[in-house]
């Protein structure tokens, strides 16, 4: 890391047009991508049907024919940068506020920035599949819903799902949003995100990632590396131990000077009070093993992929164990008043 603090703008020196034209008036899906082929071509097809029209995607050295793939699709514009998705640099936020980000989350927040002032902006990874309550055709109806109350951002109940046991992880990845449901069908119908009005939303339920951990017997351990074995702060003794999956995204937010993206998950300014979306995130499949020793390798996540050492522990327990994934609350899923009537998504 060196020592520059970095601005919203100065993300324009840092990365840059590899292929495409950015067209501000379609409406925009942001992505920021590594070799995520087993995904692309179901996760473009999937929201070109729900209505996005173009795909702004930061590419972090692809090579398994991503790169390639993302050039050749007339909607996509790909941006590169010359720094990895875990390079930590200084950012000083529209507030004033100081930050240290890894460049992947400096880029989500400021790349879309560079191109659009005043309208909405979707933002997803490549295993995260936004479903639309029932009966809403397209994404433009939530955004005409969204205009109408004045409401800067959407949030979204992110929910994990999986197939019935760890057998099931075996086989080819499908193709498409259909397969990828037909083959993990399961979700746990609890509510995860509590809409407040004026506030930020509220986390409830857990993950099925805590659940997962909890029941196999994972425990998050602080492992030391480097000038750590002399001396580690509490603060990074903390984050080693508390690992967790998302429960919450904002999938669409008013991109302007006061609205805009914080970190991963949060827009600046509290959502819409009345609609929560539901976004199908895809960790436990057929390449959750390769996910985890590529995550490993990289070290890019946060606290250099904390999580996934976890998750290794955790799969060679379900293998030894033959694990199921199921529990009481498990659901098949078949249509999205499911999720209605869970509390995961509310229109």
């Amino acid at each position: 890391m060196n020592d520059r603090v970095y601005g919203m703008k100065d993300a324009s020196a840092l990365a840059w047009v590899d292929s495409g034209t950015v067209d501000p008036d379609k409406l925009t899906l942001f992505s920021v991508m590594k070799n995520e082929m087993a995904f692309l071509p179901g996760w473009l097809s999937h929201h070109r049907g729900i209505g996005f029209r173009q795909f702004l995607i930061w590419d972090d050295t692809s090579d398994d024919g991503t790169l390639d793939y993302l050039r050749d699709q007339p909607d996509c514009i790909v941006m590169r940068s010359e720094l990895s998705y875990g390079d930590e640099i200084r950012f000083r936020d529209p507030d004033g506020k100081l930050r240290r980000e890894r460049a992947g989350i400096y880029f989500k927040i400021a790349l879309p920035h560079l191109f659009f002032d005043g309208p909405y902006v979707g933002y997803l990874d490549a295993d995260e599949f936004l479903i639309l309550p029932p009966d809403v055709g397209s994404i433009q109806e939530v955004l005409a819903r969204l205009d109408a109350e004045g409401a800067p951002s959407v949030v979204a109940s992110v929910v994990e799902f999986f197939p019935a046991n760890v057998r099931d992880l075996q086989g080819e990845m499908p193709g498409d949003f259909a397969g990828l449901i037909d083959a993990y069908p399961y979700f746990e119908a609890e509510r995860l995100v509590q809409l407040a009005p004026g506030a930020q939303p509220v986390l409830t339920g857990r993950s099925k990632t805590a659940r997962l951990f909890d029941r196999f017997g994972i425990e998050p351990r602080v492992e030391r590396k480097g000038w750590q074995r002399i001396w580690m702060s509490r603060g990074a003794k903390e984050v080693q131990r508390f690992q967790k999956s998302p429960r919450h995204k904002t999938p669409l937010l008013r991109r302007d000077a006061q609205s805009r993206l914080v970190g991963s998950h949060n827009g600046s300014l509290p959502p819409s009070p009345d609609v929560l979306l539901c976004i199908a995130h895809f960790v436990f499949t057929a390449q959750f093993a390769d996910k985890i020793a590529r995550a490993t390798s990289w070290g890019a996540h946060a606290n250099s992929a904390a999580k996934y050492r976890y998750y290794r522990e955790l799969l060679d327990r379900m293998e030894a164990e033959d694990g199921t994934f199921l529990e009481p609350s498990s659901r098949r899923f078949e249509n999205a008043w499911q999720l209605v009537d869970a509390g995961l998504i509310q229109w």
